[in-house]
């Protein structure tokens, strides 16, 4: 049995892919996806523009319920381009981490693809981590949805 877990959401918004793309790589568009379950400091308040390999961004400490340290990731932008980004770290829950999101332009909005792989430190822990993350996960899309709700759709 494998002890790599993986799996993709996918979801449409009615808001433009750059205005997704501005949301989505600052401090405060992470932190609304995951209010109110947690809350993530970051090293800058906006991810670095333009085409990037292999950048260390440092220590971002996660808290639950927005108060409460609970574990700190090294994030690393494995690749960072023009709406899409690939993000790996280790946390004390998993080994491994991978996360990539991508943004594509659709008629009348964008379509975030959020792909997610991870190896637990406790592989007997694999299919709980995944629900947990899986959930984590929808619940970021679902706030997206509520944040571009109200955004005007172009005609």
């Amino acid at each position: 049995m494998s002890h790599y877990g993986h799996f993709t959401l996918r979801q449409w918004l009615p808001a433009p892919p750059e205005a997704v793309w501005a949301r989505v790589t600052t401090s405060a568009g992470i932190n609304d996806e995951l209010t109110p379950w947690f809350s993530m400091s970051l090293p800058a308040e906006v991810l670095p523009a333009g085409e990037i390999r292999n950048l260390a961004l440092g220590r971002c400490w996660l808290r639950l319920f927005g108060m409460l340290p609970i574990d700190y990731d090294q994030l690393f932008l494995v690749r960072l381009a023009p709406f899409g980004f690939d993000e790996r770290s280790q946390m004390l829950p998993r080994r491994h981490w991978l996360h990539r999101r991508r943004l594509r332009a659709l008629d009348g909005g964008t379509e975030v693809i959020d792909r997610i792989g991870f190896v637990p430190r406790l592989p007997s822990l694999l299919g709980l981590y995944r629900l947990i993350l899986l959930a984590v996960f929808r619940w970021r899309h679902a706030r997206l949805r509520r944040h571009f709700s109200v955004f005007p759709v172009p005609r």
